[in-house]
């Protein structure tokens, strides 16, 4: 169970942000080192200016996000720092997909705007790790959120990047590759999550917003969703690649997306911040007057 009965509308904005956030940065980093002509980079443009819609529609999850943090003054400044880096991102996206709608687009402004679109979404998603890591409680260890939060929206953006392949790529010939490069973004994440909590007392230390519940379980239930369960699946892609694929791929996909929006509610209620992620009251110590 979540640390409250209740959906997390900031915690689902969280892990929507990060994965079109992330994969905004994928889809960056392709279209500027693909460039060419022929059937296949036709078939692949088309594919890539799906992706970005789909980034665009999820990065605008960073809105609420945003209107959801924690007032406090040092939270403040990284609130107004993922600003133009937001705007930067988007802004470069919509002209991305101008420019791959032309025939032929330009490759010079299509690297150029492709690379402004990746660097943009990555100071986007430190911004956010860091405007969490700010605002938490003082005897928290916050030094690994920050890189956390990149690597989840690395994970996930690619977690996606592959699902989209997958659906409209003709055929199952290529479709396990991708399964070696998601499983090492699965090992990074896992290994950061595992610092993550050692730091702070380890996978059985009390979670400050809900110290009554059963924190070794919430903490493995993320783990599983986040890591274990994809990497069974990238598994049984590497060793059957032509049984269903797809929906592997989807699978892997929906798995990253669902204990992303665990973690970063369980991330609020380990620091504090559980009337942001949607932690019920009761759970929450009262001040001492």
């Amino acid at each position: 169970m979540p640390v409250s009965g209740k959906l997390s509308w900031a915690a689902i904005a969280a892990s929507l942000a990060s994965a079109g956030l992330g994969l905004l940065i994928w889809l960056g980093i392709s279209i500027a080192l693909l460039q060419g002509g022929g059937a296949e980079m036709v078939l692949l443009r088309s594919m890539q200016h799906s992706g970005l819609l789909l980034a665009c529609v999820l990065t605008l999850a960073v809105v609420h996000e945003l209107r959801s943090a924690s007032p406090q003054a040092s939270a403040a400044r990284w609130r107004r720092l993922s600003i133009p880096a937001l705007v930067l991102a988007l802004a470069s996206a919509m002209a991305l997909m101008a420019l791959l709608m032309r025939r032929p687009p330009d490759a010079d402004w299509v690297t150029i705007a492709a690379g402004l679109s990746s660097l943009g979404a990555i100071g986007t998603v430190l911004a956010l790790g860091m405007l969490t890591a700010s605002a938490g409680r003082p005897q928290w260890r916050q030094q690994v959120v920050a890189p956390s939060r990149l690597a989840y929206a690395l994970l996930a953006g690619a977690a996606l990047l592959f699902a989209l392949i997958a659906t409209k790529w003709p055929g199952q010939q290529m479709l396990s590759a991708p399964a070696p490069s998601m499983v090492m973004l699965l090992v990074v994440m896992g290994a950061l999550k595992l610092l993550y909590w050692f730091e702070n007392g380890g996978l059985r230390s009390p979670v400050a917003a809900a110290p009554g519940v059963d924190a070794l379980r919430m903490r493995l239930v993320v783990l599983a969703l986040l890591v274990l369960f994809p990497l069974l699946l990238c598994a049984g892609l590497i060793l059957w690649p032509d049984l269903a694929p797809k929906t592997g791929w989807c699978a892997i996909a929906l798995a990253v997306l669902v204990g992303g929006y665990r973690d970063h509610q369980l991330l609020a209620a380990e620091a504090g911040l559980s009337s942001r992620f949607g932690a019920s009251a009761e759970a929450t110590p009262a001040p001492e007057k």
